[in-house]
């Protein structure tokens, strides 16, 4: 039998090295699912968010980090009815979003849309956007970071301490 890996393998091993290559704490993230290809989020519990990227924000968002990499960040975020962050973009990042439960205000650039369960939407990178929670509002947002940098980024943006 021939020990030597084939060009498939040395792929396959490349592929999965972008998710599982992540070293170091994630902010909201629990340090035993870093660098995992699975995360069990069902057995994590979010934390307070205390953003650092408006000045008047004060931390409307309960979050928990599901799947980290050097481009995406993919998390959980539950917002009270009410609550309402300020208006604000991101110069390094896109986010796709999916509402799993409740119904948002959402403006992206000048256009405010009701977000209800089960809908989905884009504020791309730059564009001026803000939430509000017309009902306890739970989503599922993925951040890409097309030039990399995401768990850099991600950590600075929130303002949180990376479990430890």
């Amino acid at each position: 039998m021939s020990t030597t890996k084939s060009p498939a393998d040395s792929r396959k091993k490349q592929r999965l090295k972008a998710a599982t290559d992540v070293k170091g704490p994630v902010s909201f993230m629990h340090p035993d699912d870093v660098g995992a290809l699975v995360v069990h989020g069902s057995r994590r519990r979010g934390r307070k968010l205390t953003p650092n990227y408006a000045l008047r924000e004060d931390g409307v968002d309960t979050v928990k980090v599901l799947m980290a990499t050097d481009t995406i960040i993919m998390f959980e975020s539950f917002r009270p009815k009410g609550a309402l962050d300020t208006a604000h973009q991101h110069p390094d990042h896109h986010s796709v979003v999916y509402q799993k439960q409740g119904r948002t205000r959402m403006r992206i650039g000048d256009k405010i849309h009701i977000i209800e369960a089960g809908d989905s939407y884009l504020h791309p990178m730059g564009v001026v956007h803000q939430h509000e929670a017309l009902e306890d509002s739970v989503r599922i947002e993925t951040k890409i970071f097309p030039r990399g940098g995401a768990i850099a980024a991600w950590n600075k943006l929130v303002g949180g301490k990376p479990l430890k």
